[in-house]
């Protein structure tokens, strides 16, 4: 895979639409002598943002969290664009890969006027080598395009192939960890040897499926003599049942026999004088209790149950003073006009003068006029007002409670009822027998009844008993029925399982002898770049790949492990790029190398054995982000003959975004 094209639409300082042409031609490539695209510029031109924009045009919001998401890309749209009213951004990046297909994938975010983004949309186009169309699909499922983007740039690929060179020493201190075990596996191919022995595993697993369900001609005949043997066993218990049911039947006639002799006892006995003095003293219960709740409610409501018409009245008269109080004032204030005009009127010198009773009937008639023309209600006090009460007092006496003197009544008929009940059992128990004895019957039933249960439970066992051999036998129908249809000739499968045995052997002998393969592998190519790398050429005494933890450990000329954590910022730098080296060179993977300020805290030695031993080398194509505490005049050199391109990213202090210009070295001599 090659990157081809980035292009930005206003995103973070790139102001405007600006792209950066990363192609390498095929001539150039196969040559390996310029594959080095070389980015530079100042801190805080922006050389950061491409290696992170690149990661996630890629791969999204993967390996971090919501809120970091949103603290990485809540200001992506470039603030001058912004400020002119633009509402979205946008990451291009084209891609070619190794089947010549070239892929186009875009990021656009939307922002508010409150400059918060609202959401981003991804879109991917995929144009097949030697066709002039591509194909669009817009991306709504995450993990789709995950998936999709996998196959061409695995995501667990990105720390060894994108990464800033200054933190590349976390390369080798989390080498012991988990996840870099993994990532190692992964990049090495080792994974796809593991998912090939599951493979054959499961294929394993279903020619034994397929065997346990074959059968020979001798296990039909066995299961057919199986099935015989359980239609008799299922006769028998059905034999078994119908004469415990029947048992059963007749205990249970006995019993309701038995019992209707007992009831026809206890109905007489229903009338005995026990029974009706307990049914007189819950009735003189009853009575007692309605005593207590007519007391209780008169003493409540006498008075509003005495005064129920007075209060209604009350009420009314209440109700339709305010009605007609409340018309009154609506009224006057719609004559407020009116009267004030006719005071300033009837004030005035006439000549002649009117009297009195003429002045007071143009007062009337004219009010009259002013209601008619104004549409005013005319409100008629025609009812005499009794009462001159306050807003709380209106309340109070409108709210009271009316009672019906029915509840009395109704409680009172209730209490004569049970008083006639209670004179009606006076006179029973005077008529009435002794109580009747029955526990004789009582006991006969229960005799019975403990008999019906020891047959109910010999009903259960048969049945249980029948169940399971129903079960079993249409079990073996089934199993009959399945079989009938199935190759009875194992030979061919018996070879399957076989060959599928001796390859899973052989894999495992192949993935344990690869695996030592590759750690050498990687070891050696490992030890070959430290030492090109090391300005000191004896440092090591050995170096080992461990296999358990797939991690580096490096021993001194008197073959003691040395603490790689203890070695300066430098040389770590100088050992994570051996370890990316090794794994580069021992993967599967064609990939681009992204990599930012590689170069800063080394010093000119190894900087450019870096430069001539290591990235020109490294791959098809290594994009390198410099600032210019790196130019050096050997720098420069090295870099004119290793890169293919050089671009300058001119930060405007004034306008606050940067330019990408073609040539790097023009502006850093300059």
């Amino acid at each position: 895979m090659i990157l081809k094209k980035l292009v930005f639409d206003n995103y973070k300082t790139y102001y405007g639409l600006q792209e950066i042409d990363l192609y390498i031609p095929k001539e150039v490539r196969d040559e390996k002598t310029q594959n080095i695209i070389l980015l530079g510029g100042l801190n805080g031109a922006g050389k950061t943002t491409i290696l992170k924009a690149i990661l996630y045009v890629l791969f999204g919001k993967r390996g971090m969290s919501d809120t970091e998401y949103k603290r990485l890309f809540s200001n992506v749209i470039n603030n001058t664009f912004f400020n002119e009213g633009g509402r979205e951004c946008s990451l291009t990046l084209v891609i070619e890969t190794d089947s010549g297909e070239e892929w186009t994938l875009k990021v656009k975010w939307y922002f508010n006027q409150l400059k918060k983004m609202t959401h981003e949309e991804r879109n991917l186009n995929v144009r097949k080598a030697g066709s002039k169309m591509a194909k669009h699909a817009r991306i709504d499922n995450i993990e789709v395009y995950n998936r999709y983007i996998d196959k061409i740039i695995p995501y667990h690929a990105a720390p060894f192939f994108i990464f800033d060179g200054e933190e590349v020493k976390e390369v080798i201190l989390r080498q012991n960890s988990e996840e870099m075990k993994e990532a190692i596996h992964k990049i090495t191919g080792m994974e796809a040897y593991k998912q090939l022995l599951i493979d054959l595993r499961t294929l394993k697993g279903n020619i034994e499926n397929k065997l346990a369900r074959s059968v020979s001609h001798s296990t039909l005949t066995n299961i057919q003599s199986q099935l015989k043997e359980k239609e008799a066993a299922i006769s028998e218990l059905e034999n078994k049942k119908n004469k415990i049911v029947t048992e059963i039947r007749h205990y249970e006639n006995i019993i309701k026999e038995a019992k209707q002799e007992r009831n026809e006892i206890l109905t007489k006995n229903s009338k005995s004088r026990e029974v009706i003095i307990k049914q007189q003293s819950r009735v003189t219960t009853e009575l007692e209790m309605l005593k207590k709740d007519l007391n209780l409610f008169l003493q409540q409501n006498i008075y509003n149950i005495m005064l129920r018409e007075k209060i209604q009245n009350m009420k009314k008269r209440l109700k339709d003073e305010n009605s007609i109080s409340q018309k009154k004032m609506l009224q006057d204030a719609s004559l407020t006009p009116y009267r004030n005009f006719i005071d300033q009127l009837l004030n005035k010198s006439i000549n002649p003068p009117l009297s009195n009773e003429q002045l007071e009937q143009l007062r009337i008639l004219g009010e009259e006029v002013w209601i008619k023309e104004n549409k005013i209600s005319n409100v008629q006090l025609d009812m005499e007002f009794i009462h001159d009460v306050t807003s709380k007092d209106y309340a109070f006496l409108t709210n009271i409670a009316i009672k019906d003197k029915y509840q009395v009544s109704d409680i009172i008929n209730k209490m004569e009822k049970l008083q006639q009940e209670l004179e009606a059992l006076e006179i029973e128990i005077r008529k009435a027998p002794e109580s009747v004895n029955i526990d004789k019957e009582n006991n006969k039933i229960d005799l019975l009844t403990k008999k019906l249960g020891e047959f109910d439970l010999k009903r259960k066992a048969i049945q249980k008993k029948y169940n399971g051999a129903v079960d079993e036998r249409t079990s073996l129908l089934n199993k009959l029925t399945r079989l009938s249809g199935q190759d009875s000739n194992l030979d061919e499968l018996n070879q399957q399982l076989a060959d599928v045995d001796r390859t899973i052997k052989t894999m495992q002998q192949y993935v344990s002898e690869v695996t030592v393969m590759k750690a050498t592998y990687i070891k050696d190519e490992f030890s070959i770049m430290l030492k090109q790398l090391f300005r000191k050429q004896d440092e090591f005494g050995k170096i080992e790949f461990d296999l358990n933890t797939y991690s580096i450990r490096l021993y001194n000329d008197q073959m003691q492990e040395i603490s790689i954590q203890e070695r300066s910022a430098g040389e770590m730098q100088m050992i994570s790029s051996a370890l990316i080296w090794a794994l580069t060179k021992a993967s599967d993977l064609a990939l681009p190398m992204v990599i930012d300020t590689p170069l800063g805290r080394l010093d000119s030695y190894h900087r450019n054995h870096l430069i001539n031993h290591y990235y020109k080398e490294l791959s098809e194509q290594v994009i390198i982000l410099s600032t210019d505490t790196e130019i050096t005049k050997e720098y420069v050199e090295i870099m004119e003959s290793h890169s293919y391109k050089q671009y300058m990213l001119d930060y405007d202090e004034r306008k606050k975004y940067t330019i990408i210009r073609d040539g790097y070295f023009e502006y850093a001599k300059g």
